[in-house]
């Protein structure tokens, strides 16, 4: 097979075909707005040089940019690695394919790279966009089961000189692949330079290995993290990928550590071209919690530190000089001053590595700031406050004894209040401490709620850097006592509960938040809720759930469930109370039932066209959808599929009348969400033949009718750690539809604050539990806060309509007053004012910014506009 190896052209190049006019044009016209056009151009003149980092704010079609610049890499004869968490890939597969190309699905594991290797020979090798997970370095070759792992290098070297023996023992367990990666790396290196000299440094290194004799034990521990024999084999794997002339990281934020497993990816096991290999960081959030962190941001895109040392003071007094400014801008002439200075060279330092466009600069907000007061924000931020007065004898009660246990040491706790501490120094406040405690005193915490609450933590951990320790260390004395006390504190919490005065279904906080949520949904708006604890947050739904339920029976409106279940009883006659609800089971089944009926005939027009397809064979629709028309029991599929697809149709349908095209649409949306990793996409169903597509349809259909095989009631729906990626893609495709269910959407902040476009329909944003860190608050509203926008289109149905007020963007975190929260909050607002500070330039806080005098409001306004602006030049001035 012969090697096809092409040569990059260059940065230059790559500017040229950006700039001029290409035969086929390098993506369609309307792909790039006129902003993202100005920050390709700026990025490709970057490049020339070195790095850089796209740091648009979310929402602003980041990845666009990068596929637009990856595609002229690759038409220049260059390589593209995209290095993505995999909840995202399939985002960056579709803008791959809106741009024209095409791309093969994420490589997720060194186990992924060798089974490509076994099926299609060297072709990544060659392939000139490769996407792949953040964890892909991730080798663990002493892992057992996976020491095969460790002959990728042992061949390699043994290949490349046949007189060492020494450590190069296979191991009994071989992968094909493997022996065919080491092989191409080999043929590869006599034609490529940068290639050899790898190989070469790699087979010397390893021969001069201290314990290379050890190698040939297989039950050795060698390559364990760290090891010299580990970086080899990592070296090794970055080979069989093959050079790259650009790096893509999306969230280059994220991994910051020298030893993280991004980090080990982009710096160990990817191999970057020569001297003309770049390296391009996206985030949104390049500093997050300090400003030390514009160093590992840029240092990931290969800054220097010769360069940063040379940056850093100017980055330093930034920060002083913009803390000072916040404290007395309006009436300290030094400070404003100084500030001034600072900003310049700040941006100065940073301008040649750094392309930011901000919301500011968004058509949308200028159009909202065109038609709205001055000053008036186009994000609504106001909180949903508790407050003690409002608390029942019972809760009162509680909250006070989960405050005392908030500050009682692990000395002094058993396991539960040590979690129950541990539970607060991880932000979760009174709310989590009351749901922890309580749950597990009652004995009905759920195995999956618990796996989905360690997910949670161990990422608030790597995100916020906050180290819970840190709170427990110092209490080390008077151990009895302090226990003493905590027994007594933990019973005075748990005795309303036990003696049925109050319940988890009546938790204040919850109650409030109910309320809130109820007020939009009336109004035909849809609802985005972010928390971490998973306890809280089912019950919320179960509650929402009810609610509308009973509201339904009430009202005589069609309900998607025949009757009620055993299981529902207590949260519905916690709902019937709220609601002043005269609840009877049979009289609420009786009407269900009824309702049903109505409902079912209302489907019963689309079972009757997907029973139509599948009768006709499907003949000239996509082998998926050949393979659902042969599926030996069409009449367990059919209602599966009716539910799955109902919530594609209500906006394209007028009554009944539900077209063939409509339905076929329908079904390939749903089995396009049903895959899962390594499953392709729809794009791809027209290269399947037939036995292909049976045995994907055996794969799409148990997930079908594990998710839509019963009725189930979705006016709110909950996605946390241990949904499924099917279900949370089905899920972000209903919740994108505004006459669709769920209205609610409430989402654990790791699986809802990034992969997740939640745009379309809901301009509303819950935090039910706040966060430490504002850049993970940024993501949760990013969600909602993007292009092409339920909130834009609004604005612009408001201006046109000559309306006097302007829709905004709504952000409610839930705040406890006088608890701990209280002080959660006022941590999380000081460091959000930072961020502003750090990345929009923003000297005065939101609250400051309410009581400006006229004087005031011009004076802030020239200071801001001496503030650091990373935006890149217009079109029109270059």
């Amino acid at each position: 097979m012969p090697v096809n190896m092409s040569q990059f052209a260059g940065w230059e190049a790559v500017c040229a075909c950006i700039g001029g006019s290409q035969e086929p044009e390098l993506f369609p016209q309307d792909y790039l707005d006129e902003g993202q056009i100005d920050g390709l151009n700026a990025l490709a003149a970057s490049m020339k040089k070195h790095g850089a980092v796209l740091a648009d704010e979310v929402g602003m079609g980041k990845t666009r940019i990068a596929v637009a610049l990856a595609l002229a890499v690759k038409r220049s004869g260059g390589r593209v690695a995209i290095v993505v968490p995999p909840v995202v890939a399939p985002q960056w597969r579709d803008e791959i394919i809106k741009a024209g190309e095409s791309s093969k699905d994420m490589l997720r594991s060194f186990d992924g790279l060798m089974r490509d290797y076994e099926t299609d020979g060297a072709a990544r090798m060659d392939d000139a966009l490769v996407i792949l997970s953040h964890r892909f370095g991730d080798v663990r070759a002493q892992t057992s089961g996976k020491r095969w792992r460790a002959d990728l290098l042992k061949l390699l070297v043994w290949n490349a000189n046949r007189r060492i023996r020494k450590g190069c023992t296979l191991a009994e367990r071989q992968m094909p692949g493997v022996k065919l990666a080491a092989g191409e790396i080999i043929r590869r290196a006599e034609h490529c330079h940068l290639t050899k000299s790898a190989v070469e440094k790699i087979v010397e290194q390893f021969q001069n290995l201290d314990s290379r004799a050890e190698l040939d034990d297989l039950n050795s521990n060698c390559f364990k993290n760290q090891s010299p024999e580990l970086k080899l084999l990592e070296r090794t794997l970055g080979l069989a990928l093959g050079p790259f002339d650009l790096i893509i990281i999306d969230e280059a934020h994220k991994s910051r550590g020298e030893y993280k497993k991004l980090s080990v990816l982009i710096d160990r096991v990817i191999l970057s071209s020569d001297k003309t290999g770049r390296r391009l960081g996206l985030t949104a959030t390049p500093v997050e919690l300090d400003v030390w962190q514009w160093k590992s941001t840029l240092m990931r895109v290969c800054m220097s530190e010769p360069v940063w040392m040379s940056i850093e003071p100017a980055v330093l007094e930034y920060r002083e000089a913009a803390e000072a400014a916040r404290r007395r801008w309006r009436t300290d002439e030094t400070a404003q001053s100084r500030y001034m200075t600072a900003a310049a060279k700040f941006h100065a330092s940073l301008a040649p590595w750094v392309v930011r466009r901000d919301k500011r600069r968004d058509v949308t907000t200028i159009l909202f700031n065109e038609h709205s007061p001055s000053g008036m924000s186009y994000r609504r931020q106001h909180p949903i406050e508790v407050q003690a007065g409002d608390l029942s004898p019972g809760w009162l009660r509680i909250v006070f004894a989960a405050e005392a246990l908030s500050v009682i040491g692990q000395a002094a706790a058993d396991t539960t209040a040590a979690r129950a501490r541990l539970t607060i120094s991880n932000g979760h406040g009174v709310a989590g401490i009351i749901d922890k405690l309580a749950s597990r005193r009652a004995g009905n915490s759920r195995h999956e709620d618990d796996e989905a609450d360690r997910q949670q933590s161990a990422e608030d951990r790597a995100e916020d850097g906050v180290k819970a320790s840190a709170e427990l260390s110092f209490e080390e004395y008077g151990v009895r006592k302090r226990k003493q006390r905590a027994d007594w504190w933990k019973k005075a919490l748990s005795a309303p509960f036990d003696n049925g005065t109050e319940s988890l279904l009546n938790h204040p906080v919850l109650s409030k938040v109910i309320v809130e949520i109820e007020n939009y949904t009336r109004t035909g708006e849809k609802v985005l809720v972010f928390g971490r604890f998973t306890r809280p947050m089912r019950v919320l739904t179960d509650l929402l759930n009810a609610r509308a339920l009973l509201r339904a029976v009430r009202d005589g409106t069609p309900w998607p469930q025949e009757k009620t279940s055993d299981d529902d009883q207590g949260v519905l006659l916690a709902a019937a109370k709220q609601l002043e609800f005269d609840y009877d089971r049979k009289h609420v089944d009786d009407i269900l039932t009824d309702a049903y009926r109505a409902f079912e005939t209302h489907r019963q027009a689309l079972r009757n066209h997907i029973s139509s397809l599948i009768e006709s064979g499907a003949t000239d629709q996509t082998a998926l959808l050949q393979a659902i028309a042969r599926d030996t029991d069409p009449s367990t599929i059919v209602t599966p599929l009716a539910r799955a697809a109902e919530p594609f149709l209500r906006e394209d349908t007028s009554g009944s009348k539900i077209s063939r095209k409509a339905v076929i649409g329908a079904l390939i949306n749903v089995t396009d969400a049903l895959r899962e990793r390594g499953e392709g996409s729809a794009q791809d169903d027209d290269k399947l033949d037939d036995l292909s597509a049976n045995a994907l349809w055996a794969r799409l259909r148990e997930g079908l009718i594990e998710e839509y095989g019963a009725p189930r009631a979705s006016f709110a729906r909950m996605l946390y750690g241990q949904t499924l990626p099917s279900t949370r893609r089905l899920v972000q495709l209903a919740f994108n539809r505004s006459e669709s269910e769920p209205h609610v959407l409430i989402a654990q902040s790791m699986v809802g604050r990034e992969g997740l476009n939640l745009h379309e329909s809901c301009r509303i944003v819950i935090l039910l539990h706040l966060e430490w860190n504002p850049g993970v608050v940024e993501q949760q509203i990013g969600r909602v806060d993007r292009k092409n926008s339920h909130w834009s289109r609004l604005l612009r149905e408001a201006v046109d309509a000559g309306s006097r007020e302007m829709p905004q963007i709504e952000i409610r975190p839930v705040i406890f007053r006088g608890t701990y929260d209280e002080h959660h909050w006022s941590v999380l607002s000081r460091r959000w004012d930072e961020l502003r500070s750090q990345l929009h330039g923003f000297i005065a806080s939101g609250s400051d910014r309410e009581s400006l005098t006229e004087g005031d409001r011009r004076l802030l306004q020239s200071l801001e506009e001496g503030s650091p602006d990373f935006s890149p030049e217009p079109s029109s001035k270059t």
